[in-house]
């Protein structure tokens, strides 16, 4: 580090930073940290991302979006233009389930996942604790069929008003 002097007059005195930061060098040495050995093989293999989670819950949540995307296309497909809008949406939509599904393949099984009602009777395990089956379902359906009335909403009043 470069000291240069600050003042004009010679009360300047410089000081050596490293004899002052980090103290702690200057008592004790720096201790050597621990060898950890390297991880089993089976450690950087994939684990099951929602294992209490059933696939009828993912069905239910690719209808609520296809019905999105269908709205939207009800609602919106007036030109060649929209159209193509709808299309593009439609291509994210099978992109957004795709990535999602491979993952899934990818992933071990780890057991039989529970049916709907058994997901609707016990529910399901969050980083912020238990959340009951029909909540933790509204809470995965919410936001697309949220959307679907907005857009069926929208295309009614447009009917009407036009």
């Amino acid at each position: 580090m470069l000291h240069e002097r600050i003042s004009v007059d010679d009360s300047y005195i410089p000081a050596n930073i490293a004899a002052v930061w980090p103290a702690s060098v200057q008592i004790a040495p720096l201790p050597v940290t621990d060898i950890v050995e390297a991880p089993a093989r089976w450690a950087h293999q994939p684990t099951p991302s929602a294992p209490d989670v059933p696939g009828g819950v993912g069905v239910l949540i690719v209808a609520a979006y296809v019905s999105l995307i269908a709205s939207l296309a009800l609602a919106a497909v007036a030109s060649r233009e929209s159209a193509f809008m709808v299309a593009i949406a439609a291509l994210f939509l099978v992109a957004f389930f795709t990535v999602p599904r491979i993952f899934l393949r990818v992933e071990p099984k780890a057991g039989r996942r529970p049916s709907l009602d058994r997901f609707l009777h016990d529910g399901m395990q969050t980083l912020t604790g238990h959340s009951t089956g029909p909540a933790a379902l509204v809470q995965m359906l919410i936001v697309p069929v949220s959307l679907t009335f907005g857009i069926l909403a929208m295309a009614v009043a447009a009917a009407i008003y036009m």
